[in-house]
């Protein structure tokens, strides 16, 4: 029956549209849709690139990998090849695969657990895992959740006796290690747990399929100058941490973040009451054959936690991971007779699980509802100022999404996701102080006449020969780290144009 599946996709649609209609309200008629978060259109960039010259790059005369989707910037630059550009690509992919996702995964509750679970899946999925944000973001996210309920589909029919579907948990892993870099954190968990299984082929098979897209990106970016990872895998993680005391406090602040003590710890707390209610009688190899997938979501979890970042959208597939292992362990605790702890600690996590899905869709609310218009009126207004005044030039920024897709700049990414060399610096010398030295002599070398930048930022690491000119007021923006967009030039003599050009454009931009 699929009846559950298309219930769990009426309330993926609800949520869609509502916030899909309300952001194109919130903008000037005849504007269209604009997203949430400045990143979509990183990937947008990067994808045309791929598309014209096959260069994995945000730039087109430099490589400069600033998304770190393979699958996704792949998918993108295929339909610009074939149909064209069009900013309403990740809309309609997102879209596509977050209807797959809440009908799949909904209905492999209904086969698995029946239809009372089904039904309590399909109303908590969408609150819980946050499939319609996602979709909504235009990010690769919704395509990472959609992978995670094949690999649970696959693994669990595997796990079940049937070899075949080995092949077929293989290439999701495959393509798990190509949407997004993070998932290096289940593709070794994975392999880990099939080597703890004593199955070693399996284990190797799982490795060489999680890891490929990773090894041949990699090769790729060292024979075009860049590093192994991408830029925005090294900038945002904890990669190169390369001491024991800085891994040591990296693991405190982490351990004590609200994104642990929020996601994994209720989580953590509530399977080990499982185990120990169920298994504390067996060997942990028995545990391990009967517990494979609870402990790669695990394992996942905790790299996630300590070398990733698990807030906002980056956390939403192991939500959904969460609700499938909650509906396997609650099916198993009705099954079971008489009143028990295990089972008071499952009613008390199922009703966590409703309250914490009701609070995120309260939380980010105004992430949906405000955000394309945050973007509208300051990244697509900087956007038109630069085509506008310094089209085809090196402009230094830091939010660069639209900035890039909407002109034909090269820029020169202050933050490091969309500049190599910045990248490169910052990977080599992150405890040092002279990055603003750095900064001056490298814009000046790639002959960049204006910075736009936030300030809060890069507090200390202005270079000094760059002259403040004029500054923007981002009014109404949520995030009190981003107030201002100021207008550096970069040398004396590029003082008069930018002073003329921000006056010049001044009645174009206008903050609510």
């Amino acid at each position: 029956m699929k009846k559950y599946g298309f219930i769990s996709v009426f309330v993926f649609l609800l949520g869609y549209f509502f916030y899909l209609v309300s952001e194109i309200l919130s903008l000037p008629k005849g504007a269209g849709y604009f997203y949430p978060v400045d990143d979509v259109y990183i990937h947008l960039e990067v994808a045309k690139n791929i598309a014209d010259t096959f260069l994995f790059s945000i730039n087109s005369h430099s490589f400069d990998p600033a998304s770190s989707s393979l699958l996704n910037s792949l998918l993108l630059s295929l339909l610009i090849k074939t149909f064209g550009d069009s900013s309403y690509y990740p809309l309609f992919i997102n879209f596509t695969f977050g209807v797959l996702t809440s009908f799949y995964a909904a209905h492999f509750v209904f086969l698995q657990y029946g239809k009372k679970f089904a039904l309590f899946f399909a109303l908590l999925l969408q609150p819980l895992a946050m499939v319609y944000l996602s979709s909504i973001l235009g990010m690769e996210h919704t395509l990472h959740i959609f992978l995670i309920v094949l690999f649970f589909i696959f693994y669990h029919r595997f796990a079940s006796g049937n070899v075949k579907d080995f092949s077929n948990v293989l290439t999701v892993v495959f393509f798990l290690g190509a949407v997004r870099f993070e998932s290096v954190f289940l593709v070794s968990a994975v392999a880990f747990v099939f080597i703890l299984q004593k199955k070693f082929k399996q284990g190797l098979l799982m490795g060489i399929a999680g890891f490929s897209p990773i090894i041949i990106y990699g090769i790729y970016s060292l024979l075009m100058g860049g590093l192994f990872f991408p830029n925005s895998v090294l900038v945002k993680s904890n990669f190169h941490v390369s001491d024991v005391e800085g891994f040591i406090t990296i693991l405190k602040n982490r351990f004590l973040s609200m994104d642990y003590i929020k996601y994994l710890l209720p989580f953590s707390l509530f399977y080990g009451v499982y185990v120990f209610s169920r298994y504390r009688n067996l060997k942990f190899q028995n545990i391990l054959e009967r517990e494979a997938l609870p402990i790669i979501i695990l394992l996942t979890s905790y790299g996630q936690l300590i070398f990733g970042i698990m807030t906002f959208r980056y956390e939403n597939y192991l939500m959904i991971a969460y609700l499938f292992i909650l509906i396997k362990i609650c099916d198993y605790y009705l099954k079971t007779s008489g009143s028990s702890v295990p089972k008071l600690s499952a009613a008390l996590f199922t009703g966590y699980s409703v309250v914490f899905g009701l609070f995120k869709v309260y939380w980010y609310h105004p992430v949906l509802y405000t955000d394309s218009k945050n973007l509208y009126y300051n990244q697509y207004k900087l956007a038109q100022f630069l085509k506008k005044y310094y089209n085809s030039e090196t402009v230094v920024a830091n939010d660069i999404g639209a900035i890039t897709y909407f002109t034909d700049i090269e820029v020169l990414d202050m933050y490091g996701l969309g500049s190599t060399e910045v990248a490169q610096y910052k990977y080599k010398n992150s405890g040092e102080n002279d990055f603003s030295s750095f900064m001056g002599e490298l814009s000046t070398r790639k002959n960049a006449r204006i910075a736009a930048i936030y300030p809060e930022w890069f507090a200390g690491q202005i270079p000094k020969n760059w002259i403040l000119v004029g500054k923007w007021k981002m009014s109404d923006f949520r995030n009190p780290n981003i107030r201002y967009v100021n207008f550096y030039a970069v040398t004396k003599n590029d003082i008069p144009y930018l002073r003329k050009s921000l006056k010049a454009f001044e009645s174009n931009y206008f903050p609510r």
